[in-house]
């Protein structure tokens, strides 16, 4: 199928075309003012369709409807942007850039998505009563709009935020050109958006539930505490999602974020699993995860004919933590959230190698071990601390005093650490590769029918400091945007040359190169990279025999770069929006204290046991009579 829409082309590695961005102003600016008219007509009694619905989610999900329905509303939100952010970045890494934010179709759900979510933040505030014995009693107060539910404040910040990265990544395009990355700094924008919708609707669930006298954490069996697994569920769903880049085999940092990232994503949001639902906790997230990311990965991989990406591992974790905790429930949360994350950070860390080698496209290699193990073990430990005071302060059992704060505030800064760390290269200058192709023929490419062959060659590559290759992460040969993907590990011959297994493609628009990361050294050298007058780039034409710089592999990898981009607006651009994206983590972490407080209140917003919970409290009931087995 085809994933570009025939719209009126951007300036190529520029910024989007006008009318695509007065289309996206006109529409969201028509539904904001559509919804804000039907959350004034449901204040005044009536919005018959609105409040109907708002019964019969309640009636289903067993929660307040001003909860209930946006809240639900919102997780959705979050997987459908999940699922267009990661068929867009297969398609950027497959195809290249776009043409604007309705120049394809992956960028449909985005939008859908992240609007949507800011459309349930505006029905969470509108719906919730005004009167303040019937709503949440942590709600924010205001004169003017009544309560507002702390989850509905989450949710409408992030979906703002990543509905910003629209036009922001558009002026971002217009001064520094395109970065075809998904760590470009208004890309990582999207990420803190669905952070705030997914995370924001959950809470706003547990809100919800809390406020109707509910118990959602460790009450009669994991099947009737879903929401402390959803929660992990859609953190795990976000870890996943920034690891992209090395799930398809085309990371442009170093390979020891990989580690840093599993290790703190899985014990953050594992940890606080298990501490709040129980036994069995960790697993149940895992549960949550699991199915969708995979039909995720079919769909893209299949209908939406992209590239599949690979996953993290994740059970693996889930198990370890379930094993430490399978004696008894964890007394001391802190305490087992640190020990949690350093198994994860030591055993995770090796469930993760031996998957790397049977699933993803750049397996793990001994040199990992040297910085990456550390690198895991600090930020597993990090990770299960952090997990297990978000648990603490859901459940309302924070300690007194600046301790949590202290821990929180430490783990945070620990993970920025090693992310500077990992980001920090050096590469040495004036290094060459001297690269041959041999037997040029037609051969079938990734993507590709066999009944398309396209010119490939084999590859023999020798470097000027045959030293670059120690220890690597990895040696290969990378084609991309030629509609598809290729990627090749080089095997080191007797004589000190690199060869390819599989021939390299040569025709356009293919773009391969050589690439080496080793320790801090990241370098490329161009195979074949077609002109691109769009962006001046005067490309590297195919040859039979050259020698050619060896440079930083940034560089390669990002030609459309404008290099006249202003240097004074980098830096406070690049500083802003990572100032902003930590300004959600800790509107995160304040939102859990906050609706932790109203544990052991009394309910203000009862509602009616839902369909769902009596269901499954009758198949429980039917397994158990049946099977002579109490259920978890």
């Amino acid at each position: 199928m085809s994933s570009h829409l025939p719209l009126a082309a951007a300036e190529a590695g520029g910024g989007a075309p006008i009318g695509q961005l007065a289309i996206v102003a006109t529409v969201t600016t028509a539904l904001a003012l559509w919804t804000i008219l039907t959350v004034l007509a449901y204040r005044r009694g009536e919005a018959r369709r609105l409040r109907r619905l708002e019964d019969r989610v309640e009636r289903l999900i067993g929660l307040p409807g001003w909860a209930a329905l946006p809240g639900a509303g919102a997780v959705t939100c979050a997987l459908v942007i999940i699922l267009g952010a990661t068929w867009d970045i297969g398609l950027h890494l497959d195809v290249g850039r776009d043409d604007g934010p309705l120049g394809t179709l992956a960028h449909y759900p985005l939008l859908f998505g992240l609007f949507g979510g800011f459309i349930m933040g505006i029905l969470a505030i509108g719906m919730a009563p005004r009167d303040a014995s019937k709503s949440s009693s942590v709600a924010f107060k205001t004169k003017n709009l009544g309560p507002i539910p702390v989850g509905s404040a989450l949710l409408v910040f992030g979906a703002t935020f990543g509905m910003a990265a629209f036009p922001l990544d558009d002026l971002w395009h217009r001064f520094f050109g395109q970065d075809v990355t998904l760590w470009g700094p208004t890309h990582t924008m999207i990420i803190g958006g669905t952070a705030g919708v997914g995370i924001g609707g959950v809470l706003l669930l547990i809100e919800g539930a809390l406020a109707a006298g509910r118990n959602p954490f460790r009450a009669n069996g994991i099947i009737r505490r879903p929401l402390p697994a959803l929660l992990a569920g859609v953190f795990l769903y976000l870890w996943a999602a920034t690891t992209h880049e090395f799930n398809w085999g085309v990371p442009q940092y170093r390979m020891v974020w990989q580690p840093l990232l599993l290790a703190f994503g899985a014990a953050q949001a594992l940890v606080l699993a298990r501490v709040l639902a129980g036994r069995g906790g960790a697993l149940y997230a895992i549960l949550w995860w699991a199915p969708i990311q995979l039909f995720m990965s079919l769909m893209i991989g299949g209908p939406l004919q992209v590239t599949m990406p690979a996953a993290p591992l994740f059970i693996a974790e889930a198990l370890i933590i379930e094993a430490i905790a399978f004696r008894r429930d964890p007394s001391r949360p802190t305490l087992f959230g640190a020990g949690a994350g350093f198994a994860v950070g030591t055993l995770g860390f090796a469930a993760e190698y031996g998957w790397s080698q049977l699933v993803m496209p750049i397996a793990w290699t001994p040199a990992m071990l040297s910085e990456g193990l550390p690198v895991a073990i600090a930020a597993g430990v990090a990770g299960g601390l952090v997990g297990s005071l978000m648990a603490q302060a859901l459940s309302g059992n924070v300690k007194p005093g600046r301790s949590p704060l202290v821990i929180a505030v430490a783990s945070i800064a620990v993970v920025i650490g090693l992310g500077i760390n990992a980001e920090t290269t050096r590469n040495p200058s004036d290094l060459t590769a001297a690269m041959t192709l041999s037997n040029v023929r037609e051969a079938q490419v990734p993507n590709h029918p066999a009944d398309e062959p396209q010119r490939v060659a084999d590859l023999t590559v020798r470097f000027s400091d045959p030293s670059v290759t120690e220890n690597a992460h990895w040696v290969s040969a990378l084609g991309w945007q030629g509609n598809g993907r290729y990627l090749d590990a080089l095997v080191e011959q007797p004589d000190g040359s690199w060869k390819t297994a599989q021939p390299v493609p040569l025709d356009a628009p293919w773009k391969t190169q050589v690439r080496v990361q080793s320790g801090r050294v990241m370098l490329s050298a161009p195979i074949h990279y077609p002109a691109d007058p769009a962006v001046n780039f005067a490309g590297f034409p195919e040859f039979t025999s050259v020698v050619r710089p060896f440079g930083p592999d940034a560089e390669l990898m990002q030609v459309e770069r404008r290099e006249d981009a202003p240097d004074w607006a980098w830096t406070p651009a690049v500083v802003t929006v990572l100032s902003l994206n930590l300004l959600i983590i800790w509107l995160i972490g304040l939102a859990c204290v906050r609706i932790g407080r109203l544990n052991g209140r009394p309910a203000t917003a009862p509602a009616p046991r839902g369909l769902i919970e009596r269901q499954a409290e009758s198949l429980l009931r039917t397994v158990t009579r049946r099977g002579g087995v109490h259920p978890v």
